[in-house]
């Protein structure tokens, strides 16, 4: 073992510590890093290089829902949400000329798992993706959210502070690689899971926790970003997460916060 693990496919592995010429102290990764879009988007860079916190990222994977899509002949171009920060810009290259490789276009309201590599071009940043799967279930959204924590509690450089016992607290430091994690849609503190929820009402559920504005989210507001569900639909979703106890209504009958969330 080595002190390093691997996880499932599409997961992180142990560190590759510096060695010889490197820098000390310098953390690379030998493969895919499970990351939130604030993190890719707040990554600090220096030439072609990504680091989120102390840990140098290059191929990665987040998870969130497709909102546009735009197909050329060369190309397939997302526009990928995963509440933490403005939608991401996914590339995914076609092969015409290799049947074997999947040119179908993911429609938007899809939720997916992207794998790929971050990359910054005249100050946009985007993922050029190797693999565009839809998630096969919706746990594995919250599988993505602990990988994310474990993967930049693990790999990110120790404190000389820290003392045993003292791992929960590097959760809620505000600051470095967990940015992204406390401050957006993905913070650790809601616990997502789903308990039985289906796939439209994990959906609504997800939008309502993300927003952070106190007098909640809209129902209108729900409509927009959910253009694959019906109005009818969504007030049928909202109506059982409110009996449920998920959601309550604020500033009107329209207007809906979480009740996982509320501070």
């Amino acid at each position: 073992m080595g002190g390093g693990y691997t996880q499932s496919p599409g997961g992180f592995a142990s560190p590759a510590l510096s060695q010889g010429g490197e820098k000390k102290g310098r953390t690379r990764t030998t493969q895919i890093i499970p990351c939130t879009v604030s993190q890719l988007m707040s990554a600090s860079q220096s030439d072609e290089a990504f680091r989120v916190g102390d840990v140098e990222v290059a191929q990665v994977t987040i998870v969130g829902i497709i909102r546009s899509t735009d197909k050329s002949m060369t190309n397939i171009q997302y526009k990928v949400d995963d509440m933490t920060s403005a939608p991401m810009d996914v590339k995914q290259w076609v092969d015409t000329e290799d049947p074997s490789v999947d040119g179908n276009v993911l429609p938007p309201g899809t939720y997916v798992k992207i794998s790929g590599n971050l990359r910054s071009f005249q100050n946009n940043r985007s993922v050029v993706a190797f693999s565009v799967r839809p998630l096969e279930d919706m746990n594995e959204i919250t599988s993505h959210m602990l990988e994310v924590v474990q993967a930049h509690m693990v790999l990110g450089k120790p404190r000389s502070s820290d003392q045993p016992g003292q791992s929960a607290s590097v959760l809620m430091q505000p600051a470095g690689s967990m940015a992204g994690i406390v401050g957006g849609g993905y913070a650790g503190a809601c616990d997502m899971v789903n308990n039985g929820l289906s796939a439209n009402q994990n959906q609504v559920l997800s939008l309502i926790r993300g927003c952070p504005d106190p007098r909640g989210i809209s129902i209108h507001d729900l409509k927009m970003r959910l253009g694959n569900l019906s109005m009818a639909v969504i007030k049928q979703v909202v109506e059982f997460l409110s009996n449920e106890g998920h959601i309550f209504s604020t500033i009107d009958e329209d207007h809906f916060k979480s009740t996982d969330c509320d501070e």
